[in-house]
Order: structure tokens, then C-alpha cells, then sequence
């Protein structure tokens, strides 16, 4: 609902009117209770003590026609209705007055309010010392004092209204006061807004009237139109000059969009090219991982595939032997007479008295053993080799970095064993998003340039390769004694092409391609070190929290 101004003005001078009213109204009824209710009480206090006072003897004495005669004496004051003496024990000597509140239980009023009935109830005990003998109840008329206090409150309620009203008029008055120049204002804004329309400033302006705030309002109000007024004639001058421009602008945006487009096909081509300069510096950083892994794998490879051969070899021999004594068995078994059949076990017994069956059958064992476990040997190279040549594929799996580790120290041992000793300490982790081939790739990357760093020394070393947990990360460390980096250089490591090896020995885009492979995963990798000591690389892969709860166990070698 939409009020006006002067409705508004009515309502809000009014309502606190109203409310300092009502706040007076509380105050007078409250002060006049309170003044009633302590002139009632003072007087029922004292008339009961005088009443004690005079009675107190005849009651000790038991003169019951002097009590009698002071009771009907106190009764000839109109304002006392009833008065009852009484012992302790509740024992009634005398009682006269209104029957109907003597026939009732007494239950001394401490305020006016509480009497109901028009009586106010008060008593006194009647004490010798600190003895209590009885009491005197009294009851006073107080009709008269509530039909006063009545006709006061009904008088200040209605001055307090004629007042709500007189306030009532004059916010009216002023409502329209103030709403006559207001007025004028809003007829002059809405003729401002068809003014704009229509670019016609001349029926805007509105009459000043007096020297208040009002007019000076007025007065900013016809300023304002006369600035709109300007403003209008400059902004016209303008469009017309805009067009112009615009005109002149649409012919440079041709051309420049001509040519934008032109540099856009351009940078197109350049990002192409880009991406596969990228694909072979990946591929060729690969290929360099290859090479320098190509001997020590083939190696890793042939020394299984020797003695597996060479077992095979044996066993074929033990297989002979064993053809030789099933086929005499199976001669002997199918001998037709005694005397073949003789024949057929004594050679049988020659051939055993001349192999060592229990050695052989030993061996057998042992030669199937060992040629099980080159066998696993080769497929865990095998499925290394499956791995790293995964390093191009964007393919992202649920994977455990404590595999990784493993399958690429199978890759690498043989280039690290000759010159340090490995340890692991594999934490429990959990598995983790990630392209399985080219985190492999990164910690090849990281074991080889930790071997290389400790060859350089010339002294056999160690590498601890460390897993675990930190905060929502899992956190792969590499440290080894090799010869570490210059601090100089640790800001620098990870640029592509820069490398602290000897010219040939190193590409300068390993750590540069591992740098870009972590942050593709939403990790980091990061490097410390201490020059002639040692150097610890630090790889950070976040926790997926959509991951499963599986974690690898962990182990220390």
C-alpha cells in the first residue's frame, strides 16, 4: 500500500503523540494507585493501633461491656464498616458492623486494588511486651476513594484524548504546509521526465515561495533543470558529432577486425606448431630415458633369460634320464617270461646305481624354482617397459605412487646398483589420480640424475626414497650423497634446456618435463640441496577426496 508525505507526516506525529500520551496515561494511574494505596494503608494502620490502644485494657481484663461500648463507638465513624476483637486462639469477644464481611474468612488487602468488595481489611495484634494476647480486625469503607479515583482516571482519559486529537489537527495542517511547495516540486519532476523526452526545458521550472529549505530545494531543482537544460544542448552537439566518428570507425573496425583475424589464424598455426614442437621434446626426452635405460634393461633381461636357459638345459638332460628309466620299467612290465623280466631289472638296476636320483630330484626342484623367478623377473621389466611407454597418453587411473616406485627402481637397478645402495621407505598412502606413465617417467628422471649425481663423486653412496602423507597430499622424496647443486642454480633447475652436466651428457629437459607433468596433476615438484653433500627432490600429488580408501601397504628395505 502507498502512502503520501502528508499521510505519513499525520501518522508519524501523531503516533508519538499517542505514545507520550499512553506513557503519561501509565505514569498518573500508576501515581495516583501508589498515592491512594499508601494514604488507605497509613489510615487503616493508624485507626487499627488507636482502636488497640484504647481497647488493649478492657480486653487484658476481660471488661467485655467496656470492649463492647469502644467497638460501638469506633463504628460511628461512617468509614470503618465492621470491627472484630478477637484472642489468639481465634475466640470472638466482640464483633459488629457489616455482616457479610464478618461472616466471611479475614484476609488482610495490602492495596486498594486487592479489595474487591469495597472494604479494606487490615488488623493488629493486641501484645504486652512480646506476648501476643489477640487481635482487632477492622474494615474500612474505601468505595468513596475507588469512585474518586474512577472519576480521575475517566477525566484524564479524555483530556488525554481531546489533546490526541488537537495534535491530530495541527499534523494536518502542517502535512498540507509542507506538501503545498512539495507538490509543486513533483508537478515540476514530472514535467522534467517528458521533458527529456521531448527535449523541452521551458514548463519545468517550479515558483519559489519563501526563503526556507523548501524553496532553497526549489531553487536547486530549477539549477538542476537549467544543467539538463545545458547538458541536453552539448549532448546533442555531441551525437551529432559521433555519428560522424562512428561513421569513420565502422570503416577502422573493418579493417582491423580484417587484420585480427589475419594474426588470429596466425597464432593458431604458431600454437600448433607449439604442441608438437612439445610432443617431440616429450617424445625425445623420452627416447633419452630410453637409451640411458636400454643397456642395464637388456641386461636385467639376459641374465633370467641365461640361467633360465641354462636350467632348461639341465632339466632336458634329467628328462632323458628319466625317458631311459620309464622306457626299461615299461620293458620290464611288458615282459612275457621270468627270465625277461629279470633281465629287464637288473639293467634297471644298473641304470639307477648309475645316475643320483636323489640329487636330481633335488635339483629338479630348485632349477623350476629359479627359472619361475626369472620368468618374473623379465614380466616385471616387461610391464616397466608397458608403463613408460604410456608417458604420452593423457589416460588418468586410480593409482598407488608405492607401485611406481617399485616398477621403476625394477627399471633402473641395474644403472644404480654398481655406484649406491637403495632404500625405501615406502609409508601406507593412499591411491592417487594420475597418469601411471608419466609419473613413472618422473621418477626415473629423479633416480637417474640422483645416480648420475653420486657417480660424479666417484665414492659408492646412497640414495632413501621416502613415501607418505602430508596434509591432503601424498609426498615422494628422493635424497641422495651425491656431489648436490649450487644455490645459485636451484632457481634455474627446472628451465627447459638448462642442465649442470657436461655438454652430451644431458638434454636440460628432464626436471623441466617432470616440473610440467606434476603441475599438470595439481602437484609440485621441488628441489633442495646442499652443495658437496647431498640433494633431496620433493614430488607433491594431491588426494582426490571422491579417491577410494585403499591404501597401499607400506614397506622399508
Amino acid at each position: 500500500m502507498k502512502f503520501s508525505l502528508r499521510t505519513k507526516t499525520i501518522a508519524g506525529v501523531a503516533s508519538i503523540a499517542a505514545l507520550l500520551l499512553l506513557v503519561l496515561l501509565i505514569t498518573v494511574f500508576q501515581l495516583l494507585n501508589d498515592l491512594v494505596d499508601n494514604n488507605v494503608k497509613k489510615s487503616a494502620d493508624t485507626t487499627v493501633s488507636l482502636f488497640v490502644s484504647t481497647t488493649k485494657n478492657a480486653f487484658l481484663s476481660y471488661d467485655l461491656a467496656s470492649l463492647d461500648a469502644d467497638v460501638s463507638e469506633i463504628l460511628t465513624n461512617p468509614n470503618i464498616a465492621y470491627v472484630k476483637v478477637k484472642d489468639k486462639d481465634g475466640n470472638v469477644f466482640v464483633e459488629k458492623g457489616n455482616q457479610e464481611a464478618l461472616s466471611r474468612d479475614f484476609i488482610a488487602d495490602n492495596s486498594v486494588s486487592e479489595a474487591d468488595d469495597g472494604i479494606y481489611d487490615t488488623r493488629a495484634p493486641i501484645m504486652v511486651g512480646n506476648t501476643l494476647y489477640g487481635y482487632v480486625e477492622i474494615g474500612l469503607n474505601i468505595a468513596s476513594v475507588t469512585e474518586s479515583v474512577s472519576r480521575v482516571k475517566s477525566w484524564t482519559v479524555t483530556l488525554a484524548l481531546l489533546e490526541f486529537i488537537l495534535v491530530g489537527l495541527c499534523s494536518y495542517l502542517l502535512g498540507s504546509f509542507l506538501m503545498l511547495q512539495l507538490r509543486q516540486l513533483h508537478e515540476g519532476a514530472r514535467h522534467l521526465g517528458d521533458a527529456v523526452k521531448s527535449n523541452d526545458y521551458k514548463e519545468v521550472f517550479v515558483p519559489v515561495r519563501g526563503k526556507d529549505e523548501l524553496s532553497e530545494l526549489a531553487e536547486a531543482f530549477n539549477q538542476l533543470v537549467e544543467r539538463l537544460k545545458e547538458e541536453n544542448e552539448q549532448r546533442q552537439r555531441a551525437q551529432d558529432e559521433l555519428k560522424e566518428l562512428n561513421t569513420l570507425l565502422e570503416e577502422k573496425v573493418q579493417d582491423r577486425t580484417s587484420l585480427l583475424n589475419q594474426k588470429n589464424f596466425q597464432l593458431q598455426e604458431a600454437n600448433k606448431d607449439l604442441k608438437e614442437t612439445q610432443v617431440q621434446l616429450l617424445q625425445a626426452e623420452k627416447m633419452a630415458s630410453v637409451g640411458q635405460l636400454a643397456a642395464g634393461v637388456a641386461h636385467e633381461i639376459n641374465n633370467p633369460v641365461g640361467f633360465v636357459g641354462s636350467n632348461i638345459a639341465t632339466l632336458s638332460e634329467y628328462v632323458a634320464t628319466y625317458q631311459m628309466i620309464f622306457s626299461q620299467i615299461n620293458t620290464a612290465l611288458e615282459a612275457k617270461d621270468e627270465k625277461t623280466r629279470n633281465t629287464a631289472l637288473s639293467e634297471l638296476e644298473k641304470m639307477l646305481a648309475n645316475q643320483d636320483m636323489a640329487f636330481i630330484n633335488e635339483d629338479i626342484s630348485e632349477l623350476l624354482a629359479d627359472s619361475q623367478e626369472g620368468l618374473h623377473r623379465v614380466a616385471e621389466i616387461v610391464k616397466g617397459l608397458k608403463l613408460f611407454s604410456r608417458v604420452d597418453s593423457d589416460q588418468m587411473q586410480q593409482h598407488n605412487i608405492n607401485d611406481c616406485v617399485r616398477t621403476t627402481l625394477a627399471m633402473v637397478n641395474n644403472q644404480l646398483k654398481y655406484i649406491c645402495t637403495v632404500e625405501t621407505h615406502l609409508g601406507r598412502v593412499p591411491d592417487v589420480t594420475m597418469n601411471v606413465g608419466k609419473i613413472s617417467q618422473v621418477i626415473t628422471n629423479l633416480l637417474i640424475n640422483a645416480g648420475q649425481a653420486i657417480e660424479a663423486t666417484g665414492k659408492n653412496g646412497r640414495i632413501v626414497i621416502t613415501t607418505c602423507t602430508v596434509n591432503n597430499f601424498v609426498e615422494l622424496r628422493v635424497e641422495d650423497t651425491g656431489c648436490g647443486i649450487p644455490a645459485s642454480h636451484l632457481d634455474k633447475l627446472f628451465n627447459p634446456f638448462f642442465t649442470t652436466k657436461p655438454e652430451g651428457q644431458g638434454t636440460g629437459l628432464g626436471l623441466s618435463i617432470s616440473f610440467g607433468i606434476a603441475q599438470e596433476h595439481g602437484g609440485s615438484l621441488s628441489a633442495t640441496s646442499i652443495e658437496g653433500e647431498s640433494s633431496t627432490f620433493t614430488l607433491m600429488l594431491p588426494i582426490d577426496s571422491g579417491a577410494s580408501n585403499n591404501n597401499s601397504e607400506g614397506e622399508r628395505e
